[in-house]
């Protein structure tokens, strides 16, 4: 009963996150037997399994379920949460939601949440203002 309600809290506020960062045409829900549902407002509402979502919108769902469950431990937590990572992801997703993901991060930002970004995306260097670049070191 408390994880159903934990998972209810959670989904309500990754679908809000959701919608925001898609401009509200996603939200995002958990029927009775704790399965994701998305709701497409962009057709009226209409339900639809998160199976059916493409490589970039199943990132953007995935990035309101973890930042809503970070800011669920952060609450429950004695000190804030003030960093978090993603790893990868970003290549799944075309040019304007790439665009809509990192707005949304930089926004994460203002917020007091850093953000780290472990990704292979060129165009998301130009993005980001601090970085650590990794190289690999020669053979031998």
């Amino acid at each position: 009963f408390i994880a159903a309600n934990q998972l209810k809290y959670i989904s309500i506020e990754a679908s809000k996150k959701l919608k925001d960062i898609t401009n509200g045409v996603y939200g995002l829900e958990v029927d009775e037997n704790g399965k994701f549902i998305i709701r497409d407002y962009k057709n009226g509402g209409a339900e639809r399994d998160a199976s059916t979502l493409s490589g970039g919108e199943t990132f953007l769902a995935s990035l309101a379920l973890a930042l809503s469950l970070s800011s669920q431990i952060q609450l429950k937590g004695t000190a804030p949460l003030e960093l978090f990572f993603l790893d990868e992801g970003f290549g799944t997703l075309d040019d304007n939601l790439l665009d809509v993901v990192m707005s949304s991060l930089e926004r994460l930002h203002h917020e007091r949440l850093s953000v780290g970004i472990i990704s292979h995306v060129e165009s998301i260097k130009n993005r980001v203002p601090v970085k650590l670049i990794l190289t690999p070191a020669e053979a031998g």
